[in-house]
């Protein structure tokens, strides 16, 4: 297996403005070897954002986000659980308090 090329910014941005130029995606994506498919994501983040569309952004969380993250989703989590039984006792407390009501009647 072949490793995975890495394409700078530059690079990427020079074979978007060939086939702006010569209006030849297929013909220019085989001459560089790249997936026409991978050209449209380019064009299109190129697009949207600019130059800096074009450049690789990097998905790594620092150790203490990932830590605050997980605890953030075991906070929601307890605070689910209290609003469900929060709202099942006070349903249960209407269900009560309505038959209570109709005896005395």
């Amino acid at each position: 297996m072949t490793e995975r090329r890495r394409w700078k910014a530059e690079e990427k941005l020079a074979i978007i403005k060939e086939v702006k130029e010569n209006n030849k995606v297929v013909e220019t994506c085989r001459k560089y070897s790249v997936d026409p498919g991978m050209y449209y994501k380019w064009k299109e983040s190129y697009d949207t954002f600019g130059l800096d569309g074009l450049k690789p952004h990097y998905r790594r969380m620092e150790p203490g986000v990932r830590k605050l993250m997980k605890e953030n989703e075991k906070l929601k989590k307890l605070l689910a659980e209290k609003e469900l039984e929060n709202a099942l006792l006070s349903e249960s407390i209407k269900k009560r308090w309505r038959g209570n009501n109709e005896i005395g009647r």
